[in-house]
């Protein structure tokens, strides 16, 4: 079986009998009409499966899974929004999600990682950081400092940093919380955002495995509603 979850820039795909996950980019699935999955989430999940979990259920069941307690903060950064996950002894306390704005998101690092050609698994991080309220107004700030003769890296971690306090604020400053996402695989961001939190990282896969919970009990009450 194969199950997916499809993001705007990447799509996950777990095959659960090998348990092998590949990782493409999602305009590369978009070239092939006919590929269907098993199961799926993420934007583009409904138009690819016809068994479909919405992206913040997933999170909830995968992350319960893998952790294996019904008390935990969760975030999940994706390219093109930022999910969050708050559970109390198997009760939600907290659902949020922002799809508005890319002040926190995967996709504008990604953006102006390639402009640069940065590796953020080798850039140090910095102690001054960019009010990042706008992921376009960010990185012009980021211009701006190199053009007063900040040097690239140190204008772009700074930018890292600017996300990263965007990521923190939005679990109202937890001491601990869970991260899902690309970004936990981006060395930078994670060392960053560790300056103000015990952030635990989870991997990429958070999402297929909440999937594969829910098509395993598909009777499985998710404890909250979303339309």
């Amino acid at each position: 079986m194969k199950i997916a979850d499809c993001g705007t820039t990447y799509t996950k795909i777990l095959d659960t009998e090998s348990d092998e996950l590949e990782i493409i980019q999602t305009k590369d699935l978009l070239r092939v009409s006919q590929m269907k999955f098993d199961g799926a989430t993420g934007h583009l999940g409904r138009m690819k499966s016809d068994y479909y979990k919405n992206e913040l259920v997933c999170l909830a069941r995968g992350t319960q899974n893998i952790l294996k307690s019904d008390t935990f903060c969760v975030v999940d950064v994706g390219g093109r929004d930022t999910k969050l996950v708050e559970f109390k002894d198997g009760k939600p306390l907290r659902l949020d999600w922002n799809t508005a704005c890319g002040a926190n998101t995967g996709f504008t690092l990604e953006i102006i990682g390639r402009y640069f050609d940065i590796d953020f698994n080798s850039l140090d991080t910095e102690d001054d950081y960019i009010n990042v309220t706008c992921g376009v107004f960010g990185i012009e700030r980021a211009f701006d400092l190199i053009i007063d003769g900040v040097s690239v890296d140190k204008a772009v971690a700074r930018f890292v940093h600017g996300v990263a306090r965007n990521v923190y604020r939005l679990v109202d400053g937890r001491e601990r919380f869970y991260l899902s996402g690309g970004l936990v695989e981006n060395k930078c961001f994670m060392k960053t955002i560790e300056k103000y939190a015990d952030v635990v990282p989870l991997g990429r896969a958070v999402l297929l495995n909440g999937l594969m919970v829910c098509m395993e009990n598909s009777d499985l009450k998710t404890g909250f509603k979303i339309p």
